[in-house]
Order: structure tokens, then sequence, then C-alpha cells
């Protein structure tokens, strides 16, 4: 999508000359749907981000403002006269700032104003695996999805980008994500698909169970494709636009800080979606749950007791508990040809399965997280040291 330009810089802070800060100039006919936060401290740039996205000016090229190393969060409203200084000078464009970091301290003016502004002059000069490095912060690989579609004749692209590690429970949105595609949406089209596309993706995951005060998502169609959202295209697009927000947190999931696990737990069977997704999400964050998965211990009494610790009613006798394709719980009853032995197999993988039954209904959720090492203990004990 060579219509979208980006820029790049290093502000020589945290990261050193790694590249820390980020423009990315929109076409003036793109639409954007952006989902922040609802942690009750948001940061000044989501404030910012959504007063400026509910009010673009139309006549001018809209731009996303990125920074990492520093939050600008729990900066009181010197962090947001902060943000108006920074950008004093880009009269002409409809700002659109984002910040991930260390929370709590004051933006440096003098040093991402410099980098800000290299990067402006640098507009189109940088690519997007670029961009993908430039808002990292304590992860280890660049979140990059990029797909392509085909309708009547015509290529439609996607490209999806995204940070995160750590402090990831999303409630609408994520850590920080930005995908982009070529093809027309209404505006609000765009949204109704973007709260979908995040439901069963970002709001899906969980690391520690901390939401941050700076998670933000923004889903852009620029409409450069020429190719309008219709009837006949619509599930193909959307499945497209879905299958990006997954696999982008898939890829956070399993960057998480000191993570050598994915996760993956799906439950069925009780009265709503919603019921199926609190069991899901409580055994996702059970501390026991993942420190036996870096364990590789096959304790399914862990996974029980999660199951069993909400205020979910359900029938305990049609408790069913595969591990992969392993019956370890059936009806309420130990399976019959589980062993440790078996389970310890299934544990020893890379990507562990946990698939719950807990009645008949069809309502189901999955939900992606990873296990709990030393090393997310460590690093996160030494991030401002």
């Amino acid at each position: 999508m060579k219509e979208i330009k980006i820029g790049c810089a290093a502000s020589n802070q945290k990261y050193g000359k790694r590249l820390d800060t980020a423009i990315i100039e929109l076409p003036r006919n793109s639409n954007i749907s952006g989902l922040f936060t609802s942690n009750k401290f948001p940061a000044a740039p989501v404030l910012v981000a959504k007063k400026n996205l509910s009010s673009l000016d139309k006549k001018k090229k809209t731009a996303l403002f990125i920074n990492a190393g520093n939050a600008n969060a729990a900066t009181g409203p010197e962090g947001l006269r902060d943000i108006d200084r920074m950008f004093a000078d880009y009269k002409d464009i409809n700002i659109l700032p984002f910040s991930t970091g260390v929370i709590g301290e004051r933006l440096d003016l003098q040093k991402y104003g410099k980098s800000f502004s290299f990067a402006y002059e640098n507009l189109g000069k940088s690519k997007w695996n670029n961009f993908a490095t430039s808002i990292m912060t304590t992860d280890k690989k660049e979140k990059i999805i990029k797909k392509s579609i085909n309708i009547k004749g015509k290529t439609i692209n996607f490209i999806g980008i995204a940070k995160g590690s750590a402090m990831i429970e999303p409630n609408m949105a994520t850590m920080l994500s930005f995908v982009f595609t070529d093809v027309k949406i209404s505006k609000l089209k765009l949204d109704k698909i973007h709260k979908l596309a995040c439901e069963d993706s970002f709001n899906s995951i969980t690391i520690d169970g901390d939401q941050s005060t700076n998670d933000s998502s923004l889903l852009v169609a620029t409409g450069s494709s020429l190719i309008s959202l219709s009837e006949a295209n619509e599930r193909k697009i959307v499945k497209t636009i879905q299958e990006v927000f997954y696999s982008l947190a898939e890829k956070i999931v399993l960057d998480a800080e000191g993570a050598t696990k994915l996760i993956s737990i799906t439950v069925k069977g009780l009265k709503t979606e919603s019921d199926c997704k609190t069991i899901a999400k409580n055994i996702a964050n059970s501390l026991l749950v993942k420190t036996a998965a870096f364990g590789e211990d096959p304790n399914w009494g862990r996974i029980l007791m999660a199951v069993g610790n909400t205020s979910i009613n359900f029938d305990e006798k049609k408790f069913n508990l595969k591990l992969g394709k392993l019956q370890v719980f059936k009806n309420g009853k130990l399976g019959s040809n589980y062993s440790d032995k078996l389970g310890l197999k299934e544990f020893k993988k890379r990507k562990i399965d946990i698939n719950i039954k807990l009645g008949d209904s069809d309502k189901i959720s999955k939900v992606l997280t990873s296990d709990l090492s030393k090393d997310y203990v460590s690093m996160n004990a030494d991030y401002r040291s």
C-alpha cells in the first residue's frame, strides 16, 4: 500500500540507536476506526487520539505519531500539554498520537520532538518492518502480518502491525495495533468489523491479566484499491481482516515476556458465550495453571480448580477435559485411558491445547495465553532498573 507513507527515527533514549518513533501518513479519504483501553487511568495520548478521531478535518491528511519507551501515562494535565507542545508545528495534519513504555514519566520533548521531525522529513523512506521495530518495547520480535486476496481480478491488500508482550488483557482494544487495508469501507461498517475482529482476537488473549493504560487499536481503510465492500465480497473481506487480527494476537502471546508455551483454551457448552469466556479467562489467568505449563507438569487438578473457581453455574457431572486429543475427564470422571505419562507428552509441546466441555449448548469461546516463567518475573522485577 504505497499510498501510506512511513517515516521512522531514533530518539537515542531508552533504546539507543534503535528506531523508537514513527509517523504514518494516511491518504485524505481514509476511514479510521479506533478502539481504546477501558482502564480508569487512560494515558494522555489515548485521550487526545479519541478526541481527535471524533473530529477529523477531512480537508487535512491524518497521521499517526507513535513513540516507544515512554507511555506518557499518569502524567496529568502536563502530559496533555506536552502533546500539544510536541506537535504544535503540525497544524496542517490531523494528529493521532500513541505512546508505549514506562508509566509515570514525562516525555522528553526535545529528543522526541527532534526524532519526529526527522521522521516527518523522511516520510516514504521507511518500510513496514521499520514501523514494526519502532513501536517495540520489551518485545523480542517484530509483529507484522501481510495478506492479500483477489476480488474481480483486483488485488486487495491487508497489513497489520502490533506490539505487546506484557500488561496484556485488553478490553475493547489491544496493546498497540494498527491494521490497514486498501478496500473502501464506510466508517459505520468499519467500526462494526473492527469490534468483531477485536472480540475474537485481542479481547481473547491474556498474558498476566493486567490491562494497559495505553491499549489502542486502529483499523484503517484507505479505499485506494477502488474495490468497495459489498454483499458479494463482505464475507471474504471480513474473514481476512479477522485472520490478520487473530494472527497478530497469536504473535503477541508467542512473544510474551519469558514465554515458552502458547496455551489455547477452548470452553463450550454453557448458556452463553460470555459464560464460556469467563471460565476460559479464569484458566488462562491462573498462576498455578501457567506455572504448571512452564514446568511441563500435566497437573489437571489445577485446570479443574480454575474451572470451578467462578460464579458461573454448570453441572459438574458434565465436566469434560481434553489435552489435545487426550481425554482427561469424561462426564465428571477421570478418563479410563488417561495417564500422567500421556499428559506429560501434551505439556511438552510448544502449543498446549486445553479443551473443556461443560454442557450441551453450541456456545463456545477460545482464549490464548502463555505460561509463566522465571524470566517473566526477572524481566518485570528489573523493568525500570
